[in-house]
Formats: C-alpha cells, sequence, structure tokens
C-alpha cells in the first residue's frame, strides 16, 4: 500500500485539483491513500513515529537520491513494504523526523513549491502504477 502524508493544505485550487485527478487515476490501478496533516511538528512526529516499525518512510527533499521515472517506478513496485511519502509544508520536516526516515527522494534538482511536489508526486506515482498494468500512459 503507498500513503501519501502532506503537510499543510493545498492555496491553489487549481494545483489542488490537478492532485485529486492523479489520486482518483491512481485509485484505479492501486490501493493509495493520500493523508494532510496540519503544520504541527509534535503532531508530525508522533505521527512518524507511529508507522516507524511497520512502513518503509521516505521523505521528500530537494537533496535527496535522485531517481529517473524508470528507477523509482522499480522501487515503489518492487518494495514488499508499505512506503509513506512524506511532503512538506513550507517549513520542511521537523528536524527531529530525519532520523525516522528509511529514504529521502529528489523529484527534480530544481525547487519547486510544495504544491506543485505534491502533484508531481502523484504523477509519478501513477506513471509508476500505469507501468505495471501495462497502460500506455507511461508512453
Amino acid at each position: 500500500m503507498i500513503y501519501c502524508v502532506f503537510v499543510g493544505p493545498f492555496k491553489d485550487s487549481r494545483l489542488g485539483e490537478l492532485a485529486a485527478e492523479y489520486e482518483k487515476r491512481l485509485t484505479r490501478l492501486w490501493p493509495v491513500t493520500v493523508l494532510e496533516l496540519k503544520e504541527n511538528p509534535r503532531d508530525i512526529l508522533k505521527f512518524i513515529e507511529s508507522k516507524k516499525d511497520r512502513a518503509a518512510l521516505v521523505s521528500l527533499d530537494a537533496h535527496g537520491e535522485r531517481l529517473d521515472s524508470l528507477e523509482f517506478t522499480r522501487k515503489v513496485t518492487q518494495s514488499s513494504q508499505d512506503i509513506h511519502f512524506f511532503g512538506w509544508g513550507a517549513s520542511g520536516p521537523p528536524p527531529e523526523a530525519a532520523a525516522f526516515f528509511t529514504k529521502s527522494v529528489s523529484l527534480s534538482p530544481m525547487t519547486f513549491s510544495h504544491e506543485m511536489a505534491r502533484v508531481l508526486l502523484m504523477e509519478q506515482l501513477y506513471r509508476a502504477g500505469a507501468t505495471l498494468k501495462g497502460h500506455p500512459y507511461p508512453k
């Protein structure tokens, strides 16, 4: 199971609609749950700690491992664990959270708003699911 955990709400409704469209498409391919947390460091840490031994925890970070779409697809589709992707608000992750992450992944060497990063992650997950199912989207 894939979980997308995002901190803070969308401010730009157009990006929110685009992310929702990818979420709708994703649910036809494989189980994905999207969660939104408030930007409260204590609650965020509590949530992360509750998942630490039960899933792979992946932080989206501009300085994380750079993967192309094919590598991303391999890692996501071949995982035997649940995966929780964490996308951060403008403040980034709480400093104490770094110790809990299995991996840190960069969506691009370029800088994007956290809202745009959410859309990019959803699109890459859709691309991975479509690849897994032999859907023509990735071509």
